[in-house]
């Protein structure tokens, strides 16, 4: 990576003297033109490679610029499509809530409603071991008082 880092700097130097000595003699030789000089094929060619350097730096620029709108865009569009996402999430989130918090009503309504008819059976049936119980009770009299009648009766006679 480090290597990597090195070379790129190294390159952004070179075309960068590159680009300063295309200038310079693209300079001098606009000189030679202005003063009727004749052009050896030397000057032609760096012409021609300044030439191509501006056109590039312009190709570069017009690419980069292209490239920034296209960024902008997307982001835009990653950005509108994130939010319209956690709208519908919250929106999902919201009604599901809603639906567990109504069936959680529900259930405990139910549950109450179980729990009152267990407690109504309950002291229905606390009611009729008490009438048993007074029932065991007048039984139990009333067999005492057939026990004593027959030994009575079995004394006399």
């Amino acid at each position: 990576m480090l290597f990597t880092a090195s070379l790129l700097m190294a390159e952004a130097v070179v075309t960068s003297v590159l680009e300063e000595a295309l200038r310079q003699a693209s300079e001098r030789i606009a000189k030679k033109i202005t003063e009727g000089k004749r052009l050896t094929s030397t000057d032609v060619i760096i012409l021609l490679l300044d030439q191509m350097n501006r056109r590039m730096e312009a190709m570069n620029e017009s690419l980069n610029k292209r490239i920034d709108e296209t960024n902008t865009s997307l982001n835009k569009r990653i950005d509108d499509l994130n939010s319209s996402l956690n709208k519908r999430i919250d929106d999902l989130n919201t009604s599901l809530n809603k639906r567990i918090d109504d069936l959680s009503a529900s259930l405990n309504k139910r549950i109450d409603e179980t729990n009152k008819r267990i407690d109504e059976t309950n002291k229905r049936i606390d009611d009729i071991k008490e009438d048993l119980k007074s029932l065991h009770q007048e039984v139990s009299s009333i067999k005492s008082d057939v026990i004593a009648l027959m030994g009575e009766k079995l004394k006399t006679g």
